[in-house]
C-alpha cells in the first residue's frame, strides 16, 4: 500500500512540475524583449522594463546610441506605450504623458520631444519604449537624387 501511494504521489509531482514548466515557458514568451531594437534605418526603439521614464534611464539610452554609433543622427527622442493585453489605453496615455513630461524637462531644447503615441498590443505584456529618430543616412540621399 505504502508503494502505490509513493507511485502517485511521484507521478502528481512530475505533473505538476511539467504544468509548471509551461506555465513560466509561456510566460516568458509573452514578455517583450526589452532593450534597444532596429526598427528601420530611421528609427531604433528603447523597450523599457519599467513603465515610467527617470533620468538614469534617458541617460541608458543616449549611452546606448552612443555605444552603437547613432548619436549623431538623433534628431528626435519619442515616448510610447502599447495597451491591449494587461492595460487600459487610458492608463497608458496617462503614463504616457508622464513619460512626455519627464523627457521634455530632461532635455529641455536640446533634443527635439515629439508627442507621445499608443499602440494597441493584445499579444503580449504592455509596456512603453523610447523611440530613436534618425536623420537618413547621406548615402541614401545622395542615391535618391541620382536617381531622380
Amino acid at each position: 500500500m505504502i508503494g502505490f501511494v509513493s507511485a502517485i504521489s511521484s507521478a502528481l509531482a512530475v505533473i505538476v512540475l511539467v504544468v509548471i514548466a509551461t506555465l513560466i515557458a509561456f510566460v516568458q514568451a509573452i514578455m517583450p524583449e526589452t532593450g534597444l531594437v532596429k526598427i528601420n534605418d530611421e528609427k531604433y526603439r528603447y523597450v523599457m522594463e519599467s513603465s515610467y521614464v527617470d533620468a538614469n534611464l534617458i541617460r541608458e539610452v543616449i549611452m546606448q546610441s552612443e555605444v552603437i554609433d547613432i548619436d549623431q543622427r538623433v534628431i528626435s527622442y519619442q515616448n510610447g506605450c502599447n495597451y491591449g493585453f494587461n492595460s487600459t489605453q487610458r492608463q497608458m496615455e496617462e503614463i504616457g504623458t508622464f513619460n512626455y513630461i519627464k523627457m521634455t524637462q530632461y532635455f529641455a531644447d536640446s533634443v527635439p520631444v515629439a508627442p507621445m503615441f499608443t499602440i494597441e498590443e493584445s499579444e503580449m505584456f504592455n509596456t512603453c519604449f523610447i523611440d530613436i529618430n534618425l536623420s537618413p543616412l547621406v548615402s541614401e540621399t545622395i542615391q535618391e537624387t541620382d536617381n531622380e
